[in-house]
């Protein structure tokens, strides 16, 4: 048999046969034949075996070998049916390659040829258009054409850039999720991509589309979130590996692993605090944003008090403010050990060294305390004294936590301003606590004064003569504004310590205003009745006179000496001293009612005045209550003199003095040598004796010093000592002295009712009382000199030495000189008035000018000057 060699097709035929074969329906299977049809050439089988055995068996022997040979070929020939079935594969999947690479070129053709038309159209049209030509389709102009387009391509250059972002952001936040479990930090670098990404779109579309922005944002914040619950996930497990919320006394007791573990938690944590609330700023003075640690730290606790104090719990009483205040307070005890000595010293070692952990911790947990502020205000204004309490222990809490914790906001340099800001932020919250204060101030001044007590002492003299004994009024009011003063000291803004002002000055104008009504009413009584018509004194006008009168006079005084003594202690106290300060700064004028309502003052008529630099809060007050007194104790003055003075008409009315002659010279003669100072001279007590017309005043003056002098500190005695001599050395000067002429025997008899009566009365109490009346004191010298007749006691000389030692020690030695020859001295004008003061000082007249000397000398009768 002929051998056929096979020969493969070419790829070309293949193709095409492929193709041809794809248009004609499927042919049935072929049935079985000795003769194949392979690419429609016809093999004949049967020959072709016959050349194969003739081939490899030429021999019988080689018949043995047909097994063999038999199963090689049977294993080529299922060899080569893998391959053919390899080969149908991959030439299926090559046609139907072809096939779509022909279909798309198709579609390309096809739109190419579509455009081709388009344009075909659009240059027919522009052909048109140029030669002024219409068409069917709509006119429109060149201009508006190409804009259409330009737009177009904005459009796809922008939806271009949008998908790219849109990619982008998927890409980083996929970048971010894959690196947060290996390493937060290196998970932060994508997130930051994607940050800066949002913030640069915002930026260059400037609003535009408001969707895509809204995208990144949203993108960025829910990223950001994922990162803070697994970084919150791992430090919260740290957390209850220590046991937290529980205290901590000691953090460094913990083991070494829960340190750790605590430490690095914390640190991932913030981490996360820039992402957060973005870069620090320390240049200005608002507090940082919460760590983020803490701020989880605190969280239980803030949800606990809410559980506690927030809720419909036997905790939470609208009347006990101080419950959940004590119980913040007891927590920042309590964690304080472990915040300041285990959670700041990681702290320190981070970028955060600024915060002071307890501080933030605080100042989270105030927060608590404000929004638990703000729900129980509009349940409290129905009752104010609720509301009123609820501020106290307020300003009590925030006092404590600037004092004793030492709390100040992280980042805030100035003072902080309290809790209490709270309410008083609230313009109609703090109308309201501000009336019902000033409600209850004057509530308790009301108390005060309806007290029948009100004016008698405070309590019995220690002994103390230097200290004012106050009225139970001024004492109890002052005590009511010390504890005002100290209630709201640690107020803070300006305009609400002020309020605090207001509240003193009315409570002090309202008494400063009843006091002097009382005098007022004493003052009219006493005096307005009198001068009408002389001599008639009503029943209540003798109520209010001697030493009854002194009593009520006293009291107000002692009110009022008392209320001026703490006050000026007040404004040297610091609070008030920086108020005052604050208040000058600002140039405001502090308005003083007391002052601006005396009856000598025309502060309406003044101009509006600036405050003293170097003055206090209260010098006008002070002031305004200062000359109250000074009226009182003019009251006083008034009240001994009058009643004296009157009874010292029939005194006034002795027309005897010229007319005492010598025969009683012995009951007038000293029984030892004379005194050089010859009002001063001793005589025997059978001859001590006043005018009888004299017992009456001189015991009313004794009684009104004695009571002055057991009832007032010292210094007010001495004071009122003072300027009643001075009266009574005017009546007596204007009213006896410079009204009647003298004999000697009665000019000595006039001094020795002024050294035995008058200055008899004060001394008990007064040293030298002849020091307050030194003018009397030189004019009775002048009116009791000798002179020199035959019956008259005898001269003495300059080289006596009348006086004993202990004398001498005590008292200056005066010349002893006539009447004529002080006269002599006085009325002779060669000699200068130097020469002539020189003379009367050596007989001991200091204090009168030569023309008083003169005046007084002239009322002797022998002076016929």
């Amino acid at each position: 048999m002929a051998s056929l060699a096979l020969h493969p097709p070419t790829a070309a035929s293949s193709y095409n046969d492929h193709d041809q074969d794809q248009g004609k329906a499927a042919l049935p299977p072929p049935t079985h034949n000795s003769n194949v049809v392979v690419f429609e050439q016809t093999i004949d089988v049967e020959e072709d075996v016959a050349d194969f055995f003739n081939a490899r068996f030429n021999s019988r022997e080689d018949l043995a070998n047909i097994k063999s040979v038999l199963q090689k070929q049977a294993a080529i020939g299922d060899e080569l049916n893998h391959k053919l079935e390899e080969s149908k594969k991959r030439t299926a999947q090559a046609l139907k390659t072809a096939q779509n690479v022909s279909k798309a070129s198709l579609d390309s053709l096809q739109n190419l040829e579509s455009s081709a038309l388009d344009l075909e159209e659009q240059m027919e049209h522009s052909e048109a258009f140029a030669s002024g030509k219409n068409n069917k389709r709509d006119q429109r102009s060149l201009i508006e054409e190409l804009s259409d387009l330009q737009s177009r391509v904005q459009a796809l250059q922008d939806a271009k850039r949008y998908i790219l972002i849109i990619s982008r952001t998927q890409q980083l936040i996929a970048e971010t999720r894959g690196l947060l479990e290996s390493s937060t930090s290196k998970a932060l670098v994508p997130y930051g991509s994607l940050a800066e990404l949002s913030r640069s779109v915002k930026a260059t579309l400037g609003g535009n589309n408001t969707k895509l922005e809204a995208f990144l944002t949203a993108s960025v914040d829910s990223l950001l979130q994922e990162l803070k619950a697994s970084l919150a996930k791992k430090f919260q497990a740290s957390l209850d590996a220590i046991g937290w919320p529980k205290p901590i006394p000691d953090g460094f007791a913990l083991s070494e692993q829960q340190q750790d573990d605590f430490e690095g938690a914390f640190k991932e944590l913030l981490l996360l605090q820039e992402p957060t609330f973005g870069p620090l700023d320390r240049s200005d003075n608002k507090p940082y944003p919460p760590l983020l640690a803490i701020e989880q730290m605190a969280a239980p606790l803030i949800l606990r008090f809410r559980y506690h104090f927030d809720g419909k719990r036997p905790t939470n009483r609208l009347d006990k403010p101080e419950w959940y205040l004590t119980h913040i307070l007891e927590l920042i005890k309590d964690h304080s050990p472990f915040l300041q000595n285990f959670v700041q010293g990681i702290v320190q070692n981070t970028e955060y060294r600024e915060y002071d952990a307890k501080n933030d911790f605080t100042r989270l947990l105030l927060g608590a305390v404000e929004r638990k502020i703000r729900n129980s205000v509009p349940d409290m204004l129905s009752s104010p004294e609720i509301l009123s309490h609820a501020i106290h222990e307020t300003l009590r809490f925030d006092k404590t936590l600037r004092d004793s914790e030492l709390y100040i906001p992280p980042g805030q340099t100035s003072e902080w301003q309290g809790t209490v800001q709270v309410y008083l932020n609230n313009r109609a919250w703090l109308k309201t606590w501000l009336r019902a204060e000033k409600e209850f101030s004057v509530a308790r001044y009301n108390q005060i004064m309806d007290d029948e007590d009100a004016w008698q002492p405070a309590y019995e003299s220690l002994g103390e003569k230097d200290l004012i004994i106050p009225t139970k009024s001024a004492e109890k009011l002052m005590d009511h504004l010390g504890i005002v003063t100290e209630r709201y000291r640690p107020l803070t803004v300006l305009e609400h310590r002020t309020f605090l002002l207001d509240v003193q000055l009315d409570i002090l104008i309202a008494y400063h205003r009843h006091i002097r009504g009382l005098v007022d009413q004493y003052e009219s009584m006493t005096y307005s009745f009198v001068r009408v018509m002389p001599g008639a004194v009503s029943a209540e006008e003798l109520a209010s006179m001697g030493v009854e009168g002194l009593r009520n006079l006293c009291q107000w005084l002692f009110s009022v000496e008392y209320v001026s003594s703490i006050l000026k202690d007040w404004s040297e106290d610091i609070f008030f001293l920086e108020l005052y300060k604050e208040i000058s700064e600002r140039t405001q004028k502090v308005v003083n009612p007391i002052h601006s309502e005396n009856e000598d003052s025309e502060a309406e008529d003044e101009p509006e005045k600036k405050l003293d630099e170097n003055g206090t809060i209260f010098d006008e007050s002070v002031r305004g209550f200062t000359q109250l007194s000074k009226r009182i104790q003019d009251l006083i003055i008034r009240n001994v003199t009058k009643e004296v003075f009157s009874n010292m008409k029939p005194y006034v009315s002795l027309a005897s003095w010229p007319q005492i002659e010598f025969s009683t010279v012995d009951s007038l003669q000293p029984h030892s040598p004379a005194q050089q100072d010859p009002y001063l001279s001793s005589f025997q007590e059978s001859s001590d004796d006043v005018s009888p017309e004299l017992y009456q005043p001189l015991n009313i003056l004794t009684h009104s010093f004695e009571f002055l002098a057991t009832t007032l500190p010292t210094k007010h005695f001495t004071n009122l000592y003072r300027q009643i001599s001075i009266e009574m050395q005017d009546y007596l000067w204007q009213r006896v002295m410079m009204k009647n002429s003298f004999s000697e025997l009665g000019g000595l008899q006039f001094t020795r009712d002024i050294r035995i009566g008058l200055w008899g009365a004060g001394r008990r109490w007064i040293k030298k009382p002849e020091n307050y009346h030194r003018k009397l004191r030189d004019a009775c010298i002048l009116l009791s000199l000798q002179s020199a007749k035959a019956n008259s006691p005898p001269p003495l000389t300059f080289d006596q030495d009348p006086l004993s030692r202990q004398q001498q020690e005590q008292q200056p030695l005066y010349a002893k000189r006539t009447l004529a020859q002080i006269m002599a001295v006085l009325f002779d004008e060669d000699l200068t008035p130097d020469v002539v003061r020189a003379k009367l000082e050596e007989i001991g007249v200091m204090h009168l000018g030569l023309t008083e000397a003169r005046d007084v000398i002239r009322r002797r009768v022998e002076c016929w000057r």
